[in-house]
């Protein structure tokens, strides 16, 4: 839809130009425009009946070089309305220099000067304005000079108001299609600030490219600040398939994607590189140079789109679309360019501006779209690393908080300095006779065993009132559990240990017995500390236990005896 609505813009302002053009014919009638070589010190003639007899002499030669030099182009102009006021031009091209003479048969003649390096009557073209009389023949002669031609000149006339507002239409366009680049630009570099993706600078160094190329190709410079430098002009356009591969190696992840592509795409970049100089050293045809160059880039780029969005890549969709408003002027405007065809329409710069413009935007977008893209894959990353996180610190037997669990609880719960305690006890659970247990049933059954108990604990979290709820409970070793409470609960905990003895383990598994030591965290400075007290009382706990069976096992051996 994007593309449509810009592409719809395009043939209105196009459709538009033609038919401001129409309007001039039917009010300024020239004939065709002859094209002879020029010497440079060559003089035009000064009479109006001198142009025919100089013209004789000299063969028309249908279109200038697009590798520059020196032409006279030669138009018979008669107007048909009472206007006095009319701009004559030569338009379609970078041209240096520009002397026009408007000669008629009436014995006036003006001569005026413009070009590359001159000032501007009019915003962003070469016209000049002069007076024409109705019912008087003129001849229009103008000599073009310049290092290379970006396309081929046309000469024109329209009337004054129709030119004045045309050229105002156009400035308006090229100045807003420039902002918009700049705006790009800027918007891809502080993106590239904030993530450090790549594909965003070399996006924003691509999209800058194109803005400063365009902006010389419009002497937008040359009208602001006076600055020249045609030189300049092919150096960016030279640039822009270089940081276009770089960005689409990045955005569409070329060479993971399709190896064979990225090698074709980086032989490339390397012959823009190489073809960089040209600019400087073979002005005259660089024009040419960076043509080719730029056709065999934008066919490059499309085939990468689309072997990516074959192959599942969907944000290629809007590079496919940002390229192909950029590959329609193309196709039109370039091989014309190379003096392959003739041109299709005037205002091709301005075209292929508009195309690169929406190229620009859309381009944007599929940045924009993958920058979604990169913050859903980071949210699934995010919850892949919690369900990670849960489970290693999760014990997978019976689904309690691990040992790794429960150092980083001891860890959270390490006394601050300046900070009262709340006071809780440290429960720590042990059963006895696994080993036995392993050997006459097997690990399944043990594991059954130590599930089982692990449900009876999980009790005293549930039936526990609020104000003696049990704060945490772990499995912190193959046998071992940890209760983390309130001075409340440390009898209903007690009381769940002797409940689990004297029912599960009595009932099913005679030869296993479970202990249990605790410790309050009131008066100590390191966590370890607090289960080693609890470890302590265990086994305190435990040789009261086996003293006790002991005394009782020999006055069970006394009173035998007796």
């Amino acid at each position: 839809m994007p593309t449509k609505i810009i592409m719809l813009i395009l043939l209105l302002l196009l459709g538009s130009s033609f038919c401001e053009e129409a309007r001039a014919e039917k009010r300024a009638i020239t004939e065709h425009t002859f094209i002879y070589n020029a010497d440079p010190a060559e003089q035009a003639p000064k009479q109006f009946e001198d142009v025919v007899r100089w013209s004789r002499t000299k063969t028309d030669l249908g279109s200038v070089s697009l590798s520059g030099g020196d032409y006279w182009m030669i138009s018979a102009v008669k107007v048909n309305a009472i206007d006095q006021h009319w701009v004559i031009n030569v338009s379609n091209s970078i041209i240096e220099s520009v002397d026009y003479w408007l000669i008629g048969n009436d014995n006036s003649t003006q001569y005026l000067h413009s070009g590359y390096y001159a000032p501007y009557e009019f915003l962003f073209d070469y016209g000049r304005s002069v007076e024409m009389r109705y019912g008087v023949d003129y001849w229009l002669v103008a000599k073009v000079s310049s290092r290379y031609f970006s396309s081929q000149p046309k000469l024109a006339v329209q009337d004054f108001e129709t030119h004045k507002r045309q050229t105002d239409i156009y400035a308006l366009m090229i100045i807003s299609c420039l902002g918009g680049l700049l705006f790009i630009a800027l918007y891809n570099g502080l993106i590239y600030v904030s993530i450090r993706d790549k594909a965003f600078l070399y996006y924003g160094c691509y999209v800058f490219c194109y803005l400063a190329g365009w902006a010389l190709t419009f002497h937008l410079p040359a009208h602001l600040f006076d600055f020249h430098g045609l030189q300049l002009h092919h150096l960016f356009f030279i640039s822009l398939p270089i940081f276009n591969i770089l960005f689409y190696k990045h955005f569409l992840q070329l060479p993971e994607t399709s190896p064979r592509l990225w090698r074709l795409s980086l032989l490339l970049l390397w012959l823009c590189i190489l073809a960089l100089p040209t600019s400087v050293f073979l002005l005259s045809h660089t024009a040419i140079i960076a043509s080719v160059l730029i056709m065999l880039w934008i066919t490059l780029a499309m085939v990468c789109g689309n072997i990516c969005l074959l192959k599942g890549f969907y944000p290629a969709r809007y590079f496919l679309l940002g390229f192909s408003c950029l590959l329609l002027p193309a196709v039109l405007i370039l091989p014309g360019n190379l003096g392959l065809t003739p041109d299709f329409f005037d205002n091709a710069e301005l075209a292929t501006l508009m195309g690169g413009t929406a190229d620009a935007l859309l381009l944007s977008f599929a940045l924009a779209y993958k920058i979604r893209l990169l913050s859903e894959e980071r949210e699934r990353h995010i919850e892949t690393l919690e369900v990670a996180r849960k489970n290693a610190r999760t014990d997978k037997l019976t689904g309690l908080p691990n040992r790794f669990a429960f150092d980083e609880a001891m860890y959270e719960m390490r006394p601050q300095k300046d900070n009262v305690q709340s006071s809780k006890y440290l429960v720590i659970v042990t059963l006895e006779g696994l080993a036995q247990l392993t050997k006459r049933l097997g690990h399944r059954e043990v594991d059954s065993l130590i599930y089982g108990v692990s449900e009876a604990l999980k009790q005293l979290t549930v039936t526990m009132l609020p104000e003696v709820k049990v704060v945490e409970l772990y499995r912190i070793a193959e046998g071992n559990f940890v209760i983390v409470c309130s001075p409340t609960a440390l009898d209903s905990a007690r009381e769940k240990v002797a409940e689990i003895q004297s029912g599960y383990l009595v009932e099913r598994y005679s030869e296993v017995s479970i202990h249990l030591g605790f410790s309050a965290n009131q008066d100590i400075s390191d966590p370890r500390q607090w289960l080693r007290l609890a470890e302590q009382d265990l086994y305190n706990r435990k040789s009261e236990i086996r003293r006790a069976l002991h005394s009782q096992s020999l006055q069970m051996q006394s009173d035998l005896e007796i």
